[in-house]
């Protein structure tokens, strides 16, 4: 039996020296703009990002970056 859910809880980014990053949505306290992309930043994690800030929408609703 499968329990499915709509809600995004994982996403998939690159980070800032290009390597593939995991992020749990649930464990994200804040996103910040740079002039490189984004930062997320967790309770004890900051996590760089090449991810445009205009396409965090996009990655929260279900798209890839």
């Amino acid at each position: 039996m499968f329990n499915y859910s709509s809600e995004i809880k994982w996403i998939r980014v690159t980070d800032i020296d290009g390597g593939l990053v995991l992020i749990n949505l649930e464990k994200v306290e804040r996103i910040y703009r740079t002039s490189d992309g984004s930062i997320f930043e967790f309770a004890n994690t900051v996590i760089q990002t090449i991810v445009p800030f205009e396409k965090i929408p996009e990655l929260l609703s279900g798209g890839t970056a």
